[in-house]
């Protein structure tokens, strides 16, 4: 896997066909997942497809710091990867919460973005959400209050319950660069993850926080594709799709369950709605690539 160093770490990516480039973005809780190489595989046929794993993800590097959200850390190192990479202006797509990372980097780097994509907006208000919110940071954050080594004893083995297997990012990155997490403050990394993990749980998670104005701000094609279930509720496409001038809702298969959304075994296709979504985002690509958006 290439890599860069960008501002101050590594990041590790993988670029596939020629054309217009797409960046493809999951959710900072993870790297480069089976739905980021079937996107890549069924896009680079017609465009140059950009993967990656972003800061504290993957084989990327560690940078935790002064940042409003894990999601403002990402863009900045995403925004210095594109530069190193001579990449001007490209399209987005996003999956959960690669998509609030898309629109939060439409905002803020509005002439780096032709065009973006948001598949399942997620409510982080749901039950679900919470407890994933609360297993990457605040958990952590209370264990940090005490030490940092206390933090990366917890997160080695968190107590176990549905998402305990979240709280390991920590434990993954000591594995990686244990002198970098050791080494930093516990006081100040606690607040900085206490920070972040409330900026996720905000209510207008899925709009990336941004207000109504902010949102008339972003003017590119956007396309925002709903699969809705419980934690990922039909109105806040619904919401985005108001309020994004240039935006374009196109619901996605039936409403899911919770074992739909989770066991392939309940699909036919084994990535489901996110199929449904990546022939959907082929047929937006095409048109915006030929001016019809």
């Amino acid at each position: 896997m290439p890599k860069h160093h960008v501002n101050d770490i590594d990041i590790m990516y993988e670029a596939y066909g020629k054309g217009d480039t797409i960046v493809y973005l999951q959710s900072v809780l993870g790297g480069i997942n089976p739905g980021a190489y079937y996107f890549a595989g069924r896009l680079s046929r017609r465009f140059r497809v950009i993967i990656w794993d972003g800061p504290n993800c993957g084989q990327s590097g560690t940078a935790i710091k002064e940042a409003p959200s894990e999601y403002h850390l990402a863009c900045e190192y995403l925004a210095g990867l594109l530069d190193i990479l001579g990449e001007g202006s490209v399209h987005i797509a996003g999956c959960l919460g690669g998509g609030e990372m898309g629109l939060l980097f439409s905002y803020l780097y509005p002439d780096r973005v032709k065009s973006l994509a948001m598949y399942r907006p997620t409510d982080t208000e749901s039950e679900a959400e919470r407890g994933i919110i609360k297993a990457r940071y605040f958990d952590i954050a209370d264990a940090a209050a005490k030490s940092m080594r206390e933090a990366v004893k917890y997160s080695e083995a968190p107590p176990p319950h549905r998402w305990s297997g979240i709280s390991r990012w920590l434990a993954d990155l000591c594995q990686k660069d244990s002198e970098k997490i050791l080494r930093m403050n516990n006081r100040d990394f606690s607040r900085i993850i206490t920070d972040w993990g409330k900026w996720m749980g905000n209510p207008d998670f899925y709009r990336a926080n941004l207000s109504d104005d902010s949102l008339r701000q972003i003017n590119i094609p956007v396309l925002v594709c709903p699969c809705p279930d419980d934690y990922h509720p039909e109105r806040l496409a619904e919401d985005l799709n108001k309020n994004l001038p240039n935006s374009v809702c196109v619901p996605v298969g039936k409403y899911r369950s919770e074992n739909e959304i989770y066991n392939a075994e309940y699909d036919e296709n084994p990535f489901g709605g996110f199929a449904d979504f990546v022939d959907e985002y082929e047929r937006f690509a095409e048109r915006v690539a030929k001016n019809l958006i």
